[in-house]
């Protein structure tokens, strides 16, 4: 990966962090999400764990030459991604005391 793919990536990373850190701070969400999801504390720790995955796979495809190395980062960032989804469905269902 070269860099101009790289910087936007970035970007993004941090744009979804800083979202994360909103919904974990203030319960604030997007207007788009606010219709489904329901917990908004998981769901900001899910997005911290998406800006996460973000980073790692951009370190690994940036920084990392050796194709071993570069694969084993990669599937690190690809766990860390479903761990995400997985907590975005768990805040958009709700608690089962209600």
């Amino acid at each position: 990966m070269t860099l101009y793919l790289g910087i936007p990536l970035g970007l993004m990373a941090l744009l979804v962090a800083v979202s994360g850190v909103a919904a974990l701070r203030s319960g604030w969400l997007l207007p788009v999400q606010r219709q489904y999801i329901v917990r908004p504390h998981l769901f900001g720790w899910a997005q911290l764990a998406i800006a996460l995955a973000l980073v790692i796979q951009v370190a690994g495809a940036v920084l990392v030459e050796a194709g071993g190395l570069r694969s084993a980062v990669t599937m690190s960032g690809a766990a860390v991604l479903l761990g995400g989804v997985l907590l975005i469905v768990q805040a958009q269902r709700p608690a089962r005391g209600r």
